[in-house]
């Protein structure tokens, strides 16, 4: 349980919009051919890098820091 938890922990703190559009793209994995999931995950990738979290957290690992994600 503990792991389990560490895990969780981990997971909760990356950005919320990877983490839903993550989530958005395993679901479709399952009713959709490969081809459509590259085509789902490049659109999905580039919208992740339009955010402030993205570039938050290019600034964490420029600055050799931890990220403090916003949710934007």
């Amino acid at each position: 349980m503990d792991e389990a938890l560490l895990t969780a922990g981990q997971i909760a703190a990356q950005p919320p919009h990877a983490l839903r559009m993550a989530k958005a793209l395993m679901r479709q994995g399952r009713d959709q051919t490969f081809e459509q999931i590259l085509e789902l995950s490049a659109a999905l990738q580039a919208l992740a890098h339009q955010t402030d979290d993205h570039r938050e957290g290019v600034a964490a690992v420029l600055e050799k820091r931890p990220a403090d994600f916003t949710g934007r």
